[in-house]
């Protein structure tokens, strides 16, 4: 490729040299140069001073060199390129040197702070499932089809994306599915690939701080500039707290506690998977996982949203994900996992209550734990009146901040009076929540999630 035709659409500050000379590769490290290279000097990518990184370049065949604007051109008898971002520079040549990949390929990013490598698996799961050709890019591996996982040290920089992704199409494959992590976001390195849909795990974060928080969550976001159309779906949790941050676009839902695209009912957590219900607009399937934890039942959940959203029979999907097991990727983690049954309900008529809670308790040799959102248009009396019900039945209750609605402390602690003989916790966010409730539990426990009527309607409303 002809450096003008390369350095298209890229951030150059200052070219010095031919621009008619023919690039044969690129590269970040002197050790990787080879004849007619572009060498792209990134004092992150090598321990060598700028002067000896460029000349070992040029000994080993460099034409063209590129830095920063502000290092000075060395009188070599090579062509030199500034640029004011170097990321960004190599995030465009990579992008032009291989046709633009992203755009041929079906592309889905998968962010949030867990289950990216979960959820691409068992993608790519159910793509094997449909006999549909896939490959799949995490931080450190690709898998193309049924070929050996390849292990990379970072397989989502753009010298070693774009050409994973020009690989697949030349191999035929249709489908992609790419982990989007915060660092490869805020590093520019997914700045010029190009994504059909993108799933959102989640967007709360562990730092506890606003500020923190906030920042995390602008770069997340950064990723919906990176779809390819007004009508590439967003797949979102709608559990986690700041899921109505992501409104605008065409997103489609999944949860537990609130109602959305894809819903999961009578869950049946066991040390070694779980079994669920799973509730969409087109039907009901059961679902059963051979992977353990409630945090995989929502990675089941989005990835559901995903294939449904693009049309795939259920059936396939459902043989897909049964079929999933743990891969290379995928980090279970040390948790204790028990056998714990989760229900959801969206009653709150007090004498449903009380009988539901009592047939429940029949069932279970464990702890009662209750998750109940507060906020709202519920009247204060109703409140309390649940209260009591819990507070007869419940040995813990998780008081759960109804999103929609501000300043629900006035509600929660109405709703807290009533509760004498009920440990009573707090969370914001209910992704959270319903993972300590499971705790809470324990061995043969049972969780209570109580979703009122009029938040079910909102969140289905506003994200489905």
């Amino acid at each position: 490729m002809l450096l003008k035709e390369l350095l298209a659409s890229t951030p150059v500050y200052e070219l010095v040299g031919l621009r008619e000379i023919e690039i044969k590769g690129l590269a970040v490290t002197p050790e990787e140069v080879k004849e007619g290279y572009l060498f792209i000097y990134d004092p992150e990518m090598t321990q060598l001073s700028y002067q000896e990184a460029v000349k070992r370049a040029v000994e080993r065949g460099a034409v063209a060199i590129c830095i920063g604007q502000d290092q000075e051109i060395i009188p070599l008898n090579v062509t030199f390129i500034k640029t004011y971002h170097i990321n960004r520079f190599i995030s465009a040549v990579a992008r032009n040197f291989y046709n633009n990949p992203s755009q041929v390929i079906e592309l889905v990013g998968i962010t949030g702070s867990h289950g990216k490598s979960t959820i691409g698996w068992m993608i790519k799961s159910v793509l094997d499932a449909s006999n549909q050709d896939g490959v799949i890019i995490g931080s450190t591996y690709c898998q193309m089809n049924d070929e050996p996982c390849r292990l990379f040290k970072n397989a989502i920089f753009p010298l070693t994306l774009n050409p994973l992704l020009h690989e697949a199409i030349q191999k035929g494959i249709g489908i992609g599915v790419i982990e989007c992590s915060y660092t490869a976001i805020v590093k520019d390195l997914l700045r010029h690939i190009w994504f059909d849909s993108i799933i959102y795990t989640d967007l709360y974060t562990y730092f506890q701080n606003h500020r923190s928080d906030s920042h995390y969550l602008e770069i997340r976001k950064t990723l919906i500039d990176h779809l390819k159309s007004v009508n590439s779906p967003i797949i979102l949790n709608v559990d986690d707290y700041y899921a109505n941050q992501l409104k605008g676009r065409t997103q489609i839902g999944y949860g537990i506690c609130h109602k959305s695209y894809v819903n999961a009912q009578d869950i049946h957590l066991t040390p070694h998977g779980s079994r669920f219900t799973v509730k969409t607009s087109q039907g009901s399937w059961d679902i059963v996982l051979n992977v353990p934890g409630i945090h995989n039942v929502y990675n089941a959940l989005a990835t559901i949203a995903w294939c449904l959203k693009k049309g795939m029979d259920m059936e396939l999907v459902r043989y897909g994900l049964e079929n999933f097991e743990s891969g290379i990727a995928i980090e279970m983690g040390n948790d204790v996992y028990r056998n714990v049954d989760i229900y959801v309900r969206d009653t709150l008529d007090v004498d449903e209550l009380d009988a539901l809670y009592s047939q429940l308790k029949g069932r279970t040799k464990g702890k009662m734990v209750t998750l109940f959102p507060v906020g709202g248009h519920i009247d204060v009396s109703k409140y309390r009146e649940i209260g009591q019900i819990v507070n007869r039945h419940s040995d813990h209750c998780i008081l759960v901040t109804d999103y929609a609605f501000h300043g629900p402390m006035e509600k929660a602690f109405n709703i807290a009076q009533q509760m004498g003989n009920t440990v009573i916790g707090h969370e914001m966010d209910c992704y959270k929540a319903i993972q300590k409730a499971v705790e809470i539990a324990g061995e043969k426990g049972c969780v209570l999630v109580l979703s009122p009527p009029d938040l079910n309607e909102r969140f289905s409303d506003a994200i489905s």
